[in-house]
């Protein structure tokens, strides 16, 4: 009897998955990286700048920092930057170092190879995203005296803010895979990747008869979809409804790794 037959968490995917992530989590590039997305949340411990106590002033406050944090820096250039680094090595580095052959030699489908290398990327991100977001939720309840009863309270506020960011860097990451499948040289497709996340975000809010140009940025999408849960500001000024904008971000990133599988089946990888 097989291993697999054996143990059903062995399949082929999950090993792949298992083996990248492990990698990625023990790379000095993750923790380089871990450095730029933890700044905030090291600057919030120095110094939070309580403004009342209680649980409703608690919420208040970090609703705010959120709405101020994530769109202008863990989802600005920094952001879209370390998701675009990351992501881009996952596929194009196998093929730059040759080792691609090496990895479909195994008895694993090429589609298992690109979901379980998005989703390792993706878990190494909400690693990544997810620690600074947890330190300043953890630790807001203590700044606001809002004790047991604010941790609770937040914890709501806290999974929205890391789900919708992880929502917008799967689109990224897998943009990211996709370019990289074409452009097979990691650094190469880093740069391709931002520069065409730089010309749809950047320069077309430029263009003065486009109506709303500022919705075409993915910090703008980033706190409609916190619409869904941030009660506590007034998002009025935000157009787009939280659950359309959602299944939107979600097909867009099937139809990437739709493409990043289609490119690789249809390319030869020399010895």
């Amino acid at each position: 009897m097989s291993d697999e037959s054996m143990n059903p968490f062995q399949s082929a995917l999950w090993v792949v998955f298992e083996s990248e992530f492990r990698r990625l989590i023990r790379s000095r590039k993750l923790k380089v990286l871990f450095l730029a997305t933890f700044f905030p949340a090291f600057i919030y411990l120095l110094s939070p700048n309580a403004s009342g106590t209680g649980v409703n002033a608690m919420l208040k406050a970090f609703q705010a920092l959120m709405l101020d944090l994530i769109p202008n820096y863990w989802l600005g250039i920094i952001g879209q930057l370390i998701a675009i680094i990351l992501m881009s090595d996952l596929l194009a580095g196998e093929i730059d170092r040759g080792t691609i052959r090496l990895l479909l030699a195994r008895p694993v489908r090429l589609s298992e190879v690109v979901i379980a290398k998005f989703l390792a990327g993706l878990s190494s991100l909400a690693v990544l995203f997810g620690v600074p977001y947890a330190v300043i939720w953890l630790y807001s309840p203590v700044v606001y005296s809002a004790g047991a009863k604010g941790l609770w309270e937040g914890l709501s506020d806290f999974l929205l803010a890391l789900g919708a960011t992880l929502l917008v860097l799967a689109l990224l990451g897998a943009l990211a895979m996709l370019v990289s499948v074409i452009i097979t040289r990691p650094l190469y497709a880093s740069l391709a990747t931002f520069g065409v996340v730089f010309l749809l975000q950047f320069l077309l809010p430029q263009i003065p008869y486009i109506k709303n140009p500022e919705r075409y940025t993915l910090g703008y999408q980033a706190v409609v979809l916190l619409k869904a849960g941030f009660d506590r500001i007034d998002l009025s000024t935000f157009v787009g409804n939280s659950s359309h904008t959602a299944v939107f971000f979600g097909a867009v990133v099937l139809l990437f790794l739709a493409g990043t599988w289609a490119v690789l089946i249809n390319r030869d990888f020399p010895d």
